[in-house]
């Protein structure tokens, strides 16, 4: 499978996840309570594509979100590598 293949067919994959159950949960412990930018889902959706992308480092991921059409997908305009590395730390 090609890159734009796999791209155009993101929706596809994260289809099977309940965002309305999953924003319930997040919403019920408060963990985005202090969150601007890179909340709970759009992390999880991030990386989902890192993963179905096989990126190799947190630079590539935020380099993902250079695009444009990404960028509509997430919500998101920009994600700096500290910023991942932060997060994925909490």
């Amino acid at each position: 499978m090609d890159k734009n293949t796999l791209f155009s067919s993101f929706g596809k994959y994260i289809s099977p996840i309940n965002i309305m159950k999953f924003q319930q949960r997040i919403d019920e412990t408060d963990q985005d309570k202090y969150v601007k930018k890179l909340t709970t889902k759009v992390y999880l959706l991030l990386f989902l594509h890192a993963q179905l992308q096989q990126r190799e480092g947190l630079r590539a991921i935020a380099d993902d979100v250079l695009s444009k059409k990404f960028q509509r997908e997430l919500g998101l305009s920009s994600i700096s590598p500290a910023q991942l590395s932060r997060k994925t730390i909490e």
